[in-house]
């Protein structure tokens, strides 16, 4: 056993030899033969090697296009808020510097700069909330204007905020005067807008007359202009007028305002 094992050991490395060291015929064909049977194979396997590849290199392609749009999405939205930002403090010192212009035009009002904060959310109680209270030196009752239009008094007061009541809430009671004939009357605000009553029917009332606070009554100062007349409401058989009041003012769109603290 041990003798033929030996034997197949030599017969193997001569062939070995023959094959890999002894450049013969015999080693050339078998070469070629082995080069043709498997050279199916090997070309499969360098294709799908190419192709493996390829999905390698395609799937980092991706992650890159994604990571570069990720990048350019980030830019373009700090690119729109920086852009809103610079657009806002236009607007806000735009509106600020009409407020102190009015102010340094009008030095016989003593005035408290002051933004609202808050806005009734309902709608109902037409207030808004500022951010000026005693600690300012507002006080309850007090005119609040926007470029010099009456818009409000100061109903409740904390130490650093105050709370308006719109003229065109419900609640809001305060005596005005047609500034033509003097004749002087309340006005209501309401669901319907603002009213002046009280007035006696034969006051004659010009087209768009002024009306303005008559400065009867609590701490409002006399002749802070307030809207102009509209048209008459009520039947004929009332023994007052009752006309209408359009103000300038764009009540929703109230940002900064003035407390009249004195004139």
């Amino acid at each position: 056993m041990k003798k033929r094992g030996v034997r197949i050991w030599l017969v193997i490395t001569v062939v070995v030899l023959a094959l890999f060291v002894v450049p013969t015929l015999v080693s050339k064909s078998l070469s070629d033969f082995i080069v043709e049977k498997f050279s199916p194979i090997s070309k499969a396997l360098v294709s799908r090697g190419y192709k493996f590849g390829n999905s390698f290199s395609l799937l980092f392609e991706i992650k890159d296009l994604r990571s570069e749009n990720g990048r350019l999405e980030t830019e373009l939205i700090n690119e729109k808020v920086e852009k809103s930002r610079v657009l806002e403090l236009e607007k806000e010192n735009s509106a600020f510097k009409d407020q102190l212009d009015f102010k340094s035009s009008h030095p016989e009002f003593k005035l408290i700069l002051s933004q609202v904060i808050g806005l009734d959310p309902t709608n109902l109680s037409n207030t808004i909330l500022i951010n000026r209270g005693a600690e300012d030196g507002v006080a309850q009752g007090m005119a609040v204007m926007s470029l010099g239009v009456f818009v409000g008094k100061v109903d409740q007061v904390e130490k650093s905020t105050s709370k308006v009541v719109l003229v065109t809430s419900k609640d809001s009671i305060v005596q005005v005067m047609l500034q033509d004939s003097r004749t002087t009357g309340v006005l209501r605000g309401g669901a319907s807008g603002m009213a002046l009553e009280n007035i006696p029917l034969d006051t004659h009332v010009n087209p768009n007359e002024n009306i303005i606070t008559s400065g009867l009554g609590g701490r409002l100062p006399k002749g802070i202009f307030v809207g102009n007349a509209g048209s008459e409401m009520g039947a004929k058989s009332d023994i007052f007028k009752t006309i209408l009041v359009k103000s300038p003012v764009n009540f929703s769109k109230l940002e900064y305002l003035f407390v009249v603290s004195g004139v």
